[in-house]
């Protein structure tokens, strides 16, 4: 960086002197990023995975006093960049605290978290003596309360479902043409209750149900997804977990 004069008041001659010959010492650029980075780590409390934003901050602070320490003093910054690391350190601990808060509050008690994605999309059907059936990992879940997230097929109808289809993601695979069986789960709201359609993800939770009998396509004999939900919460997801 270049060197920038600092002027100081003399009262005797009611001049300004130059005095940056003796008061001044630049500072390594990473320095000012570090400090930067004080403000952009505040975007840490808006999505967990923005939590990279703090460790990076951290990191390029550390190299920051670094180079000061080892300048044998030709270099300034260094009591600047310490209260940015502090900070940071500061910053990144509340925002961890605060999703893990939410994390570990977001689900209704007496529900089990599952991955729509890892622990039932990814389990296809197989086939056993031309008998088309549920992947086994997935059969452990039938009659378990779940909690688990996913998005809604979008229909007509936008408000007042009393029912809908949950889709594992949002992307063309399920919105561009007919999702996978594996990838909907019909999902039921108790008598009374209804919901709007969301485009966002949405977490749900309820009793997991399996259709006991399926089609060589892998459907019910009512034709419906092989996996329903008989859902009593209902929510905007607060995480992407």
């Amino acid at each position: 960086m270049g060197s920038t004069a600092v002027a100081e008041w003399n009262p005797e001659t009611d001049n300004q002197v130059d005095s940056s010959e003796f008061s001044y010492r630049p500072v390594p650029p990473l320095v000012p990023v570090t400090a930067a980075f004080v403000g952009l780590s505040l975007t840490a409390f808006l999505w967990y995975e923005l939590l990279a934003v703090p460790v990076l901050g951290l990191l390029l602070g550390l190299i920051a006093i670094w180079q000061v320490r080892r300048s044998d003093g030709a270099y300034g910054g260094l009591k600047m960049a310490t209260v940015c690391c502090a900070l940071i350190v500061a910053e990144g601990v509340a925002a961890t605290g605060f999703h893990a808060f939410i994390i570990a509050t977001e689900m209704p008690p007496g529900l089990q978290r599952v991955s729509f994605a890892n622990d039932i999309s990814a389990k296809e059907l197989v086939i056993r003596d031309d008998v088309v059936e549920v992947d086994p990992e997935v059969k452990k879940l039938d009659g378990a309360p779940v909690f688990l997230k996913g998005f809604m097929y979008p229909t007509r109808d936008a408000q007042g479902k009393t029912s809908f289809v949950l889709c594992k993601d949002n992307g063309q695979c399920c919105f561009g043409g007919t999702p996978k069986i594996t990838d909907m789960i019909y999902v039921e709201m108790k008598p009374g209750q209804t919901v709007d359609h969301y485009p966002g993800l949405v977490a749900v939770g309820g009793e997991f149900r399996i259709s006991p009998k399926l089609d060589q396509r892998g459907l019910s004999e009512a034709g419906d997804p092989v996996y329903k939900l008989e859902c009593s919460y209902f929510s905007v997801a607060k995480t992407a977990w």
